[in-house]
């Protein structure tokens, strides 16, 4: 189902009629219910079996962690005044194997759906690479896979994880593991919540109250806004100069570059007002995924700022237990005495880093294009920049630039743009070999004219059309300026009556007007609600 649909926002506004009017303690059932039902009409029914045995085997596992740790802590109380068993109770991992077998089980089911030929083909590729004959056959195609299951399998992974350190406790219902597990907005592209922040939400009762929903209603606006009327234009440019790279080269593909960070920034982050906002409207907060990334000043920070409810996970759940594991501290000991704690330490936390990205690179899709482009790419250029921060401080210093100026924030700004421009190239084209050529080409040939000799008016958009795309970025960048110190809605809730009701109802027209549908035009589904 289309988050941009007619028949998803006649469905939210029943569910929310229904959801406020039902009795208090019935609420969450009922989320549960919209939750099944929004899964069944945006994925192949079939595919439920397998989110039932995420659901179903995560609860097993969670609870089974609980009770092996209320076991053992009973053990060692009674063994109090016995050392030798005292020592045993300590040295006991109480519950790991139900939360080895809960991540197993959870990562076989997201392997053998998104990952199958992927794992396939580098075998086969590794036997031919030592001259063996023997070839691995998988499955014709891969299964479908239910969606959001990228999403939802690291949302079930932290769950375990924080129920075994015990940060949380486990959900003692079944249905109540399955609501916080399939939980509709959830499922669409995230963002990646953890058990304990989400609790109180989805349990506790929440009343009607006109501002939370008006609020919540304002930011699906400025969602669908980004989505149809920016996102929807960009992307028709994009398409028509990536469908034909060997007409359109240089500046051409230069344009596409940015113009596709632009389309995948208002597509993805249109998708998160959308479902943030719905979820609001029940009364239940999400987290924020997007913090102004194109204010960033360092590839680090632009992933700091970019889809980081991923980047919390990973740095939580894979690269500070990697650092902290035996394996590592003996790294770090044994490079201490060579080469000094400094850059020892520096050393541990790049191999932490890299272990990350790959995953990263991994986790947007089962092709080595990912890993490089989405992976390794962006690796590097962090790595490298924290490596060479000394040089690039004494060339500033040299050059007498403040690094403390607008001009030069702005400077540091547009080359996060292009470093990020470039990796994405990888995730956009269909190959590895097209994403290399593609930056070969776009850096190689030379072709300013094309920028005033109405070239770009011959991609898919008409001139009118180009000139509201310019205004239109012009507004998300006004948005975006005023938003860094506080929400757009505070603002315009500060302002009389009139003004109120003109601006919400100027973004309705517009929509209206200028959103890309109608007669021949297929509503695409968000770009990371594929994952």
């Amino acid at each position: 189902m289309s988050l941009t649909s007619p028949v998803f926002f006649i469905a939210f506004g029943i569910s929310l009629a229904v959801y406020y009017i039902a009795p208090k303690k019935i609420q969450w059932p009922l989320l549960l219910i919209f939750s099944i039902l929004f899964f069944l009409a945006s994925s192949e029914p079939v595919t439920i079996v397998f989110l039932l045995i995420s659901i179903i085997s995560t609860t097993f596992c969670v609870l089974s962690i609980e009770h092996a740790k209320d076991k053992a802590s009973s053990v060692a109380q009674s063994a109090a005044g016995s050392k030798a068993e005292s020592k045993d109770a300590k040295t006991a991992a109480p519950g790991c194997a139900a939360l080895v077998t809960g991540i197993f089980i959870n990562l076989l089911i997201l392997a053998v759906l998104k990952y199958h030929h992927f794992f396939i083909n580098n075998i086969n590729a590794l036997l031919r690479l030592f001259g063996l004959d023997a070839q691995f056959n998988g499955f014709s195609a891969e299964p479908a896979a239910p969606i959001g299951i990228s999403f939802y399998t690291m949302i079930v992974i932290a769950y375990l994880v924080d129920v075994y350190w015990g940060v949380t406790a486990a959900e003692k219902g079944l249905l109540r593991n399955a609501l916080f597990i399939s939980y509709w907005p959830l499922l669409t592209s995230g963002p990646i919540v953890r058990h304990k922040e989400m609790q109180d939400e989805l349990f506790s009762r929440h009343f009607l109250d006109a501002e939370i929903i008006a609020s919540g209603l304002q930011r699906m606006l400025w969602g669908i806004f980004k989505k149809l009327v920016i996102s929807a234009r960009l992307g028709i440019l994009v398409d028509t100069i990536y469908s034909d790279i060997d007409q359109f080269q240089g500046i051409y593909l230069i344009l596409a570059m940015g113009m596709f960070l632009l389309q995948l920034y208002t597509d993805f982050s249109g998708c998160m007002d959308i479902i943030i906002g719905a979820s609001e409207c029940y009364g239940i907060r999400l987290p924020e995924n997007f913090d102004h990334p194109f204010h960033a000043r360092s590839i680090q920070e632009y992933w700091q700022r970019w889809h980081i409810t991923l980047g919390l996970w990973l740095r939580d759940y894979i690269m500070y237990p990697r650092l902290r594991s035996k394996g590592m501290r003996d790294l770090n000991s044994a490079l201490k005495k060579r080469v000094g704690r400094k850059t020892a330490n520096q050393i541990t936390t790049y191999l932490g880093m890299l272990i990350v990205w790959l995953l990263i690179g991994l986790w947007h899709g089962g092709d080595w294009k990912f890993i490089i482009g989405m992976g390794l790419w962006f690796y590097a250029c962090i790595v490298l920049g924290e490596v060479l921060k000394p040089v690039f401080t004494r060339l500033i210093s040299l050059l007498r630039i403040n690094p403390e100026t607008g001009g030069w924030h702005f400077f540091q700004s547009c080359r996060v743009f292009v470093l990020a421009s470039i990796g994405n190239v990888f995730f956009r084209l269909p190959s590895l070999s097209d994403s290399l050529l593609v930056i070969r080409r776009a850096f190689t040939v030379w072709n300013p004219w094309i920028l005033f000799d109405g070239s770009l008016h011959q991609l898919g958009l008409s001139e009118k059309n180009c000139h509201l795309l310019i205004v239109c970025l012009a507004s998300g960048v006004l948005v975006s300026q005023i938003q860094r110190k506080e929400s757009l809605r505070a603002v315009v809730r500060r302002q009389n009556l009139a003004l109120r009701w003109t601006i919400w109802i100027a973004l309705i027209l517009s929509i209206v007007v200028f959103g890309m549908y109608g007669p021949g035009y297929e509503q695409a589904a968000f770009i990371y609600q594929q994952f």
